[in-house]
């Protein structure tokens, strides 16, 4: 199931999908209460925002933690309602079970990772340690691309902390756009932050060069993951993903406290 989850919840995403659709599948199925759950599941549709796949991959997997034969219904419902083409099943492979009339669960079941990919436990804060476990959530059940995209969203507002916890608002525009009201983009943040690595250095072994090379890496990686059609991560690239990730956290994190 974990499988078949983790590819369709990739391939819904990259389709003309309204929230309405998934409005009408989770009614059909009796199970409304359980996407209304889901924060930010109709406005991640709506707005087509970084959050959509993670947000439908927790959506189905609650529904198959309770129903798997409903689960499998809503993505039927949907996919039957998605424009497919003959590479579909070559790049979802997964999906062909939504192509038999009766599709079953006994052939769905996968075997989740055992480790996390963020192997850090008393993670700070109150928006930091969901943002972990859904990170690691995401991880466990396959969804390579949603891990990468999720841990670039940590990274960013580790960031985002770091420089307004020394700056503050005297300096807002290091971190900061007032007349666009919103935060600069994460490779600003990276070089803004390199620019002031040494107000940083004394709270932190291994600040350096080498640090921002890998930290814009993986900035670079997570983009190009989230921006690709194909969902052929290998496990290699996910082992080097994860130590980069691992690596960049604890050291932002041991800033964070340090602050």
């Amino acid at each position: 199931m974990v499988t078949l989850i983790g590819q369709f919840s990739r391939f819904a995403v990259q389709k003309d999908l309204e929230p309405d659709d998934w409005e009408m599948a989770a009614t059909e199925f009796g199970v409304t209460d359980t996407m209304r759950n889901i924060d930010r599941f109709y406005k991640s549709w709506d707005f087509k925002d970084n959050d959509q796949q993670p947000n439908t991959t927790q959506f189905l997997k609650e529904v198959a933690e309770e129903d798997e034969e409903k689960a499998v219904g809503v993505m039927k419902r949907i996919y039957t309602l998605a424009d497919t083409d003959s590479d579909t099943l070559n790049k979802y492979p997964a999906l062909d079970i939504l192509e038999n009339e009766d599709p079953g669960t006994g052939v769905l079941h996968s075997t989740f990772r055992s480790e996390r990919f963020l192997d850090i436990d008393n993670v700070p804060g109150t928006f930091y340690p969901d943002l972990v476990e859904d990170i690691n959530q995401c991880y466990r059940i396959g969804v390579n691309d949603a891990t990468l995209v999720l841990t670039r969203k940590l990274l960013e507002n580790l960031l985002i902390d770091l420089l307004r916890d020394q700056y503050g608002k005297q300096e807002i525009e290091l971190y900061y756009l007032p007349e666009n009201r919103r935060f600069r983009k994460f490779s600003d943040l990276i070089n803004t932050f390199e620019e002031n690595l040494d107000d940083f250095q004394h709270r932190s072994g291994g600040l350096d060069s080498d640090f921002i090379n890998e930290l814009d890496a993986f900035r670079q990686n997570a983009n190009a993951e989230a921006h690709s059609i194909e969902t052929n991560i290998t496990e290699d690239e996910m082992k080097d993903y994860r130590e980069q990730a691992r690596h960049a956290v604890q050291i932002l994190f041991r800033i964070n406290q340090n602050l």
